[in-house]
């Protein structure tokens, strides 16, 4: 995002002792079967996606990266070792607190790390998009290939989880010409399997605003999942969504602009969808996920334990919902 964000400077030069030590695969482990810390009996697998420039500019949407700023692939030190009071600085990378808070819950969790490629079916692709249950997508910066957005409509539509978040309007954070709203719009509008998929757009929009304006639905498990209630959402420039239900009749808005009816289909900040057997939300801002201490070289904001832990709330909810668990 295109603005400021202040850290306090002695939790800046604390930041140099770095957690996540591995300078490239070969320190971590190469095994990539999960392994249940016995906090759930059904164990899911996350995919983050590092080879769309998550760490351009001030961006660090990784869960762990090498001292070199790289993304790796398996978080090192290794998840089977995360314990229940294991700090979210055991991996360095502005969404660790994200991938440490599913590995505590025994989930598993890896990185598409850059270069790594993007497919579905592709039995020789070790991380191959069917050998995972939930694919989480933080603000791309670079458009997905025709087979990529193939590979991605197909692992929906057969079952899989997609976690896209945006950014707002004029984000380019690498310069290449095209930020996160234009990326998504273009998977969704542009792609072989189905125009407009999950009746979802971002809007070409940039706003900060602090809302309380959620659906009020009590089996909504995106909102009032196992890790608690949402009732707060807080944006940094962030863009908005359009609802197209004509399109895709599931698809749901859940929290709103601050005065906008929830039955409004223009300025959604939060909202999912269904695709035959997949599920999908889009949150378009990626403020609420960082959680301040990725790469010290890039200026980042406390978003993640933001607004009494709303945020930790959503993205937990919304990934447990994603991976069919709620």
């Amino acid at each position: 995002m295109n603005r400021v964000k202040t850290m306090l400077s002695t939790f800046a030069l604390s930041l140099l002792i770095f957690s996540c030590t591995g300078d490239n695969e070969t320190k971590t482990t190469t095994s990539t079967t999960p392994t249940s810390l016995s906090r759930t009996t059904t164990p899911k697998r996350f995919l983050f996606d590092a080879t769309k420039a998550e760490t351009a500019g001030n961006a660090d949407w990784v869960i762990c990266e090498n001292t070199s700023g790289t993304p790796i692939r398996f978080p090192s030190p290794n998840q089977t070792l995360v314990t229940a009071t294991t700090p979210e600085t055991y991996w360095r990378g502005g969404l660790s607190s994200w991938g440490i808070a599913l590995a505590k819950e025994g989930h598993y969790v890896e990185t598409l790390a850059p270069g790594a490629s993007i497919t579905y079916g592709n039995t020789s692709n070790a991380q191959d998009l069917s050998k995972f249950d939930v694919y989480i997508v933080d603000e791309p910066n670079i458009l997905f290939t025709a087979a990529q957005k193939t590979a991605i409509m197909n692992f929906v539509k057969n079952g899989g989880g997609l976690f896209m978040i945006a950014d707002h309007t004029v984000s380019d954070r690498n310069n290449d010409g095209s930020d996160s709203p234009k990326i998504w719009n273009d998977l969704m509008t542009n792609n072989t399997v189905q125009t407009n998929p999950f009746g979802l757009t971002v809007e070409l929009t940039n706003i900060s605003q602090t809302t309380t304006n959620v659906l009020v639905d009590p089996t909504n498990t995106i909102l009032n999942g196992s890790q608690g209630a949402v009732s707060k959402l807080i944006f940094h420039n962030g863009a908005t969504i359009k609802l197209t239900p004509t399109a895709n009749a599931t698809a749901k808005g859940l929290i709103w602009q601050t005065g906008v009816a929830k039955t409004s289909k223009t300025k959604v900040m939060c909202a999912s969808s269904t695709f035959f057997n997949g599920r999908v939300v889009l949150l378009t801002d990626s403020s609420p996920a960082d959680d301040g201490t990725g790469n010290p070289s890039d200026t980042l904001y406390f978003g993640w334990t933001d607004a009494a832990g709303n945020h930790t709330r959503l993205h937990l909810n919304a990934s447990y919902w994603l991976a069919k668990l709620q």
